[in-house]
């Protein structure tokens, strides 16, 4: 990433500082109100609201859910599904009052050239990723009209899928290899520069992601959205050169995980990722712990081995009272094992947010095939899956040979096959929490515990229950409740249990550690 882009990025929020402010209440001021400012700077921007504010929007919320990691902090209770407008809340208002000004100034400004065709439907690609993780996180929504200066009925989720399946059918089929486009390059598209090749996979991959999200509500429509991925233009994710990231300058200061898991000690590896990494394969330990994870004695990296310790341990997520002395015998993250995401290109940039992984593509196919949906051999694709991402972690051919060798084979379409492809999936996915939620909600695998504490007193999830959503943010019942659906326009009837609509079972269902809803 380019010291420009930085400065780019803070040009774009005083421009539209103009146009919106903090509040809720300004998320449908026109965008009309933006002065001609490039498209290139808008993207670079909305790109980086991926790690904008990570520790409320995604470290304590997502990925505690996801149980990639443990809350360390005594009094932060978003572990115990507590809800604090303060934290979250900000994913709300800076989505409306951020990403969606900017997407809507780029079509009132270039929408009807034709020169911007490309610059348009990557952005559109874009958007479809952001607008899918403001709904699985929500529910219903503010979608059409939103932002344009009227307050507007929210939308059910399923017709916001509807219409991301659109976009991106539109998106992808748009872009064309003529000579006079506009383009995304010096550093400008931080994700792919510009390259519109790499946008139709990712398009395509994306198509898949949210093809497999509705399974279980409409399996036809998913059936069809997954071939549609497929076949798409240039087809799907072809290899780990392919994987969507956003750089983070190492010349700036990020609250990213380097901050929460490392600098600030917020968080430590959690006993379900643990126990995960070493209960999968007769080969024993995951050759990818150690590249992820090390114990910190004293701000130093110090591998089990050294910590005189047989594994890497994680402490027990929901935990109400935090010991000390436990968390200082539970593993972190490894910012100097090699992980490329975690160490950077050992040059400008510094560490890499996930938005999609080559390893996800290959899961997502695994899982379409198993159910009939496209043609291939699941078990295949799972393995391949499991490869592709030893490989981009940057493990040992060999001990990656050895644990993929020591992996059960799925066998036929049913769920413990189902839970042994997710459980690798959702193992290949760290750290992106975001996503690893939303496949425990839709299938309730992996095997994630309760927390340890019990729910929160303040958190609107019943006893012994999952959280299942995020309430809408304070501002949006304080200005717009009207326009919330009837049986969520209250504080009180907003609550984080109720399932978002393709999350469709019970987690409570399980016999025997599997469901009976997914097949």
């Amino acid at each position: 990433m380019k010291k420009i882009n930085i400065i780019l990025f803070a040009l774009g929020l005083i421009v539209l500082s103009s146009s919106c402010s903090d509040d809720f209440g300004d998320m449908n001021t026109k965008s009309d109100a933006v002065t001609n400012i490039e498209p290139r700077y808008f993207l670079n921007a909305m790109q980086q609201e991926v790690f904008a504010n990570y520790q409320r929007n995604v470290n304590l919320y997502p990925d505690l859910y996801s149980q990639y990691w443990a809350n360390t902090v005594s009094g932060f209770e978003s572990g115990r599904y507590e809800y604090v407008d303060g934290w979250i809340g900000n994913q709300w208002q800076e989505f409306y009052t951020r990403n969606l000004q900017r997407s809507l100034a780029m079509d009132n400004m270039v929408g009807d050239d034709s020169n911007y065709t490309n610059a348009i439907a990557i952005k559109n690609i874009w958007m479809v990723y952001c607008w899918s993780r403001m709904t699985d996180t929500y529910g219903d929504i503010p979608y059409f009209g939103a932002g344009t200066g009227e307050a507007v009925p929210y939308t059910s989720q399923q017709e916001i899928y509807t219409d991301l399946f659109a976009k991106l059918d539109a998106a992808v089929n748009a872009i064309t290899d003529g000579e006079e486009q506009y383009e995304y390059n010096e550093g400008y598209d931080l994700i792919y520069e510009g390259e519109l090749s790499k946008w139709r996979k990712f398009g395509n991959s994306l198509r898949l992601r949210l093809a497999m999200r509705i399974s279980n509500a409409d399996p036809a429509k998913a059936e069809a959205e997954a071939k549609a991925a497929v076949n798409g233009p240039d087809g799907l994710m072809a290899s780990n050169n392919d994987v969507a990231k956003v750089p983070m300058w190492s010349q700036g200061w990020y609250d990213y995980l380097h901050q929460m898991a490392w600098n600030w000690g917020n968080v430590r590896m959690s006993q379900t990722m643990s126990d995960y990494l070493y209960t999968q394969s007769k080969a024993g330990e995951d050759p990818r712990t150690p590249i992820w994870f090390t114990y910190n004695v004293e701000g130093n990296a110090t591998s089990k081995e050294d910590f005189g310790a047989d594994r890497y341990y994680g402490l027990r997520n929901g935990k109400n009272l935090i010991n000390p002395d436990e968390v200082d015998n539970t593993a972190t993250i490894n910012l100097e094992g090699g992980y490329i995401d975690f160490v950077g290109d050992g040059s400008m940039d510094a560490m890499y947010c996930p938005v999609m992984f080559y390893s996800e593509v290959l899961f997502l196919q695994a899982e379409a095939a198993m159910r009939g949906w496209i043609p291939g051999d699941a078990n295949s694709l799972y393995i391949a899956g499991v490869q592709a991402s030893m490989d981009y972690v940057g493990v040992d051919a060999d001990a990656a040979s050895t644990y993929i060798d020591g992996l059960p084979t799925l066998s036929g379409a049913n769920e413990a096959s189902l839970k042994q492809l997710m459980v690798q999936k959702w193992v290949a996915n760290f750290p992106n929490g975001v996503e690893a939620w939303a496949d425990f909600r839709r299938t309730d695998y992996p095997d994630i515990l309760l927390p340890e504490g019990g729910v929160s007193s303040s958190a609107s999830v019943a006893a012994d229950t999952w959280v299942k959503r995020i309430r809408y943010s304070s501002n949006a019942h304080q200005m717009d409740q009207a326009s919330m659906p009837e049986s969520l326009n209250s504080v009180e009837k907003d609550r984080m249990d109720i399932r978002v609509w393709w999350d469709t079972a019970d987690t409570k269902t399980k016999t025997s550690g599997v469901m009976s809803s997914n097949f």
